[in-house]
């Protein structure tokens, strides 16, 4: 018995996680207010009643639409495309190929292909193909019932998918950056097209999935085998500045001792807010055509006079907001947050009074990680 279990366990189930119960109801719930949905439009579209009927794989879509609303299989192109396209090879291979098997097979396999080629695979295309092909031969379908069908669920998909709370559809590529700052994020797009065309197959994941699941297994990882709390491997003693320090003096500051950014304390030590580059780069918009250079000069030269039409101290030009991490928080955490597409220059740690005990940035990361890998190379 054991020895069978074994068996489905390895070639026969899917090692897939399971939906949690909030997402099995909400998909549920989705599946059915859709495909009542979708037969409401078609009967009310201006068709005929022998037209703008529901085809069995609306069917098949309503559960890839609600019920994996984030495949690329569900996304708007792949439902329209998938369908029309399999529906109008299957209905040509049906009038022009005989006898019928043939024409069945000879649709699907151009319906893969095409669909394939024009990056819009939705599997219930199959079952479009087949149906036409029969129907064509029978005569007793029509183009415009397909059309109809896609255009009933491309609404009922827009319309459901986001009332559901959590949800968001369609999901779509994110604009890239138009700043010239680099993104942080773990892997880029490139990388995953590379890994695609390494592994020459085809993923029913999202970009975007993929990468939350890298950042997350990774972040998970770290705290898995990171044991380490943040007040160990900070800098200590940490360089701040006050509200009232001028911005040339935190500027020189920064450059002498190679910092990317600096904590901002009150006179009791407590963090107020988090000097940058950044905040520095804001205010140094080339204007009027001056250089960029002679922005950040104008900006770090203090006014002589009682009137400034520029910020001074650091405190006018300072973040307030921002991640603080207390001593005994997990390195790991950090770890996940400095990673990150967004992540802060540094993180000033503080003790249980609030007051800045040291800082944490990524060089201090990459050396914790290198000597733990060091250290676990020594004991192998």
């Amino acid at each position: 018995m054991e020895a069978l279990r074994q068996f489905a366990l390895r070639y026969l189930i899917a090692d897939a996680v399971p939906l949690s119960v909030r997402e099995r109801r909400i998909s549920a719930l989705a599946g059915c207010l859709g495909i009542l949905l979708m037969q409401g439009i078609l009967a009310v579209l201006p068709a005929g009643g022998n037209v703008s009927y529901l085809l069995a794989p609306l069917g098949a879509s309503t559960v890839i639409l609600f019920a994996l609303p984030h495949s690329p299989l569900a996304q708007p192109w792949s439902l329209a495309g998938g369908l029309l396209l399999s529906a109008l090879v299957g209905y040509m291979a049906g009038l022009w190929v005989q006898p019928a098997w043939l024409a069945i097979g000879v649709a699907l396999g151009v319906a893969i292909w095409l669909t394939a080629l024009l990056r819009c695979i939705h599997p219930p295309g199959g079952a479009m193909a087949v149906v036409f092909a029969i129907a064509a031969q029978q005569h007793t379908v029509s183009l415009l019932t397909a059309l109809l069908n896609v255009v009933a669920g491309l609404i009922a998909v827009l319309a459901i998918n986001n009332l559901m709370p959590g949800r968001r559809y369609p999901q779509c590529v994110p604009a890239r950056p138009t700043t010239v700052r680099p993104p942080r994020r773990s892997i880029r797009h490139e990388d995953l097209q590379y890994a695609l065309e390494k592994l020459d197959t085809y993923l029913d994941v999202s970009e975007d999935d993929l990468v939350s699941i890298y950042d997350l297994a990774t972040a998970h990882a770290h705290r898995r085998h990171e044991r380490r709390t943040c007040g160990e491997v900070m800098s200590s003693p940490a360089l701040a500045v006050t509200f009232a320090t001028e911005l040339n003096e935190a500027w020189a500051l920064m450059q002498e001792h190679h910092l990317h950014g600096l904590p901002v304390v009150d006179p009791a030590r407590r963090v107020i807010g988090v000097l940058t580059l950044e905040n520095y780069l804001r205010h140094v918009a080339p204007d009027n055509g001056q250089s960029i250079g002679e922005n950040i000069r104008r900006l770090l030269r203090p006014t002589p006079t009682a009137y400034s039409d520029k910020p001074e101290v650091v405190g006018q030009i300072m973040s307030q907001r921002f991640i603080t991490a207390s001593l005994t928080a997990p390195l790991g955490d950090m770890l996940a947050l400095l990673s990150s597409q967004d992540h802060p220059a540094i993180v000033p740690v503080v003790d249980e009074d609030r007051r800045l005990a040291g800082v944490l940035t990524q060089t201090d990361l990459l050396a914790a990680v290198y000597h733990r890998q060091a250290a676990s190379a020594a004991r192998h």
